[in-house]
């Protein structure tokens, strides 16, 4: 099987029992799971998402169609639904994510979303992709976090990740929930403590979207607690998965 360049697969897991579809978030590229592919579970064969503009897609044009996105990133997934499958997607990701479940011809087994206000409400973030090239990357230095320091004294580098930057983000400002039917899978609602992009009390709304159960959790602090706190999301992952017992004294909102 010729497999796409929107969905990379570094570790293929034959025996695996699910396969979890990993979105990166914005200006990311899919090596930003890449501990999660030995980290996660032996039982979960992690496929990354890869977006046109970053990495291998380097000499590509980024898109600010995140429909267009998801329309791409689900038709590249077909082929790989032969097992169960779940999607997990991190800030932008996450409403890609929940784009591409309203694209496939049925519902994952769960779909995860990160660091994410739910897509049929406004974020109350205002706009900055169309400001100039300082502000808009103070704004996104100082509002998300998540590109450590040594990168952003790397001049070049920063020039080389601006327009990946500036269209994902205007993607996400364009964007407009479309009135989707509920879905009918279980969704996980997840985010760090302190985040002010998405604080704990925005991601019950995710239960409006779909028919199944909605989890919401708190893990560690701020947007990017995947990084910083990366082996207890993890392990909310297998819990929801299935993979292991939910954990005692476990915080559902």
């Amino acid at each position: 099987m010729t497999e796409s360049p929107w969905i990379r697969r570094p570790r293929k897991v034959p025996d695996a029992r699910i396969r979890l579809f990993c979105v990166p978030h914005a200006g990311a590229g899919p090596s930003f799971y890449a501990r999660w592919l030995t980290e996660l579970s032996p039982a979960v064969e992690v496929c990354l998402v890869s977006l046109p503009g970053r990495e291998t897609r380097f000499d590509e044009p980024p898109t600010e169609d995140l429909g267009f996105v998801a329309s791409r990133v689900a038709s590249a997934a077909q082929p790989l639904l032969d097992r169960p499958f779940a999607l997990f997607g991190h800030s932008m990701g996450a409403l890609v994510a929940y784009e591409v479940a309203h694209r496939l011809p049925y519902d994952p087994e769960h779909l995860f979303v990160s660091g994410s206000p739910p897509a049929h409400l406004p974020s109350g973030e205002r706009s900055i992709a169309h400001l100039p090239d300082a502000e808009f990357l103070a704004e996104v230095r100082h509002g998300y976090g998540g590109i450590p320091n040594s990168l952003w004294a790397d001049q070049d580098l920063i020039r080389l990740l601006l327009p990946v930057l500036r269209a994902d983000f205007a993607a996400c400002e364009r964007y407009r929930w479309p009135g989707h039917p509920p879905l009918r899978c279980d969704i996980s609602a997840l985010s760090g403590a302190g985040d002010h992009y998405v604080p704990p009390s925005a991601l019950a709304g995710w239960a409006d979207l779909t028919s199944g159960q909605c989890t919401t959790r708190v893990i560690g602090q701020g947007h990017f607690n995947l990084v910083s706190d990366r082996a207890a999301v993890h392990r909310f992952v297998r819990e929801r998965l299935g993979l292991v017992p939910a954990t005692e004294g476990a915080r559902h909102d």
